[in-house]
Parts: C-alpha cells; sequence; structure tokens
C-alpha cells in the first residue's frame, strides 16, 4: 500500500543503487548539475561516502526511501544545499529529528565552517547515523533524545528540522524555548500555509515571527519545497 508523506512523496517500491562507487560519482555530479546545485569540489567524496554508508545501513534500518544517486541529489542535497546558502559563518547547528542525517549531516560537509550537532529521540537512529558520522570522520555531536532535552543543556543560533511534523507540533515543542536559540530554518512542502493556519488558529505564533525564506521546485512533481524560519518576536 502506498501513502504520501509530509513532504509530498508518494511512497512506493523503490529502485536500490547497486554500481560501483565511480558510478555513484559520476550520477551523483551529473545530476548535481542538471540542477545547478554548486558543489565544492572536495565535497564529492564525503557526499558519496556518505551515500554508501547510509544505504548500507538502510538494508538494516529503515533510514530514507531515496536510494539512488538520483533521488538522493533531488531530494537530500537539494534541501540542504538551499539550507546552506541561508547559513551565516561559523553558526552552531542543532538538526532537529535528523533521521538519516539529513540536512545535519550534508550541512557539515559543505559548510565545514559550521558546527553541527544531530539530535533525534529515535535512540536506534541516533546511534546509526553517530556511527555514519564518525566514519566519515565528522566531528559532530549525536544526541538520541528529544530537542527538548538537548535545549536544556545547549543554546545554538540555527536548528533545521525536515519532516518532523506540522508546524502545530514544532511550536509546541519549543513553545518554552524560543529565548535558548536564533532560529528554526523548516523544510516544508506545499502544505505549509495550511499547517500556519492551524499554529495561527491555535494561537502557537503569536510571538513567533515566521517568513518564507526560499522556495524552489520539488525536480519530477508538481509541487515546491520551502524553506521558512521561525524566530522569537
Amino acid at each position: 500500500m502506498s501513502n504520501i508523506d509530509e513532504e509530498g512523496d508518494k511512497a512506493v517500491s523503490l529502485p536500490v543503487f547497486t554500481g560501483n562507487r565511480l558510478e555513484l560519482d559520476q550520477r551523483l555530479r551529473e545530476t548535481a548539475i542538471a540542477l545547478q546545485i554548486d558543489v565544492p569540489n572536495e565535497c564529492w567524496e564525503p557526499i558519496a561516502d556518505y551515500c554508501s554508508e547510509l544505504w548500507d545501513w538502510n538494508t538494516r534500518v529503515n533510514l530514507t526511501r531515496h536510494t539512488t544517486p538520483e533521488l538522493f541529489v533531488k531530494r537530500d542535497l537539494l534541501d540542504s544545499w538551499h539550507v546552506c546558502k541561508l547559513l551565516e559563518q561559523n553558526e552552531e547547528v542543532l538538526d532537529v529529528g535528523t533521521g538519516s542525517g539529513v540536512p545535519g549531516i550534508l550541512i557539515a560537509i559543505l559548510r565545514p565552517d559550521t558546527q553541527v550537532t544531530l539530535c533525534d529521540s529515535v535512540a536506534k537512529k541516533a546511534k546509526v547515523v553517530e556511527q555514519i558520522a564518525n566514519k566519515l570522520k565528522l566531528k559532530i555531536p549525536v544526541y538520541g533524545q528529544s530537542v527538548q532535552k538537548v535545549l536544556d543543556d545547549f543554546r545554538y543560533d540555527t536548528l533545521t528540522s525536515r519532516a518532523v511534523g506540522p508546524l502545530v507540533r514544532l511550536c509546541n515543542w519549543l513553545d518554552p524555548y524560543w529565548h535558548t536559540f536564533g532560529r528554526m530554518l523548516a523544510i516544508k512542502g506545499p502544505k505549509w500555509p495550511e499547517e500556519r493556519g492551524e499554529a495561527r488558529h491555535r494561537g502557537l505564533l503569536k510571538k513567533v515571527e515566521l517568513r518564507r525564506l526560499v522556495s524552489y521546485p520539488m525536480p519530477d512533481t508538481n509541487s515546491e519545497s520551502s524553506i521558512l524560519q521561525l524566530k522569537r518576536m
């Protein structure tokens, strides 16, 4: 049975990449060039390493449905690249509900000036992502706990999130914690205006400024992705 996830992707049986490293690298680069994603040359090797590690773990732990170079670039790399363009130099970033490590791990690769931390309340996923980060030799703290527990102890410039829940849920989680970080960048699919309406109806945006910073087409769909900025007024 198929279903639709928060970002608008249809959950169907997807092909899995079985080629060699040379083919992986070539297909990643070609897809990025076609989408005009400008990636520094030195980042391609760790990106390909990340794909290899992620897809290997995915055979044991359900982490991602983006299991070909093309899907990875069109979904994971595209979103992360757009987030990276919105970050200032040397920001401290917390990736909330990191799941497979997107966008957090890719931010760490594309923007080595930033200090990235990952958290996921599903301890099993957090442990896997930590092992992937270690294999890539990325110095990334990973916490297998809720964002609230992390924010009890640490402060960040920017929080990032993708596919962790609607705005109502995010705002409920963060309501007592807006003073502990500068802003949240939330990657959202085409239903975000409906989510905003519900959050406003529940009074969750009274002291929160919400702005859409950028929108871009979701390749192979008729939809757009958007990056929303939420910050305390």
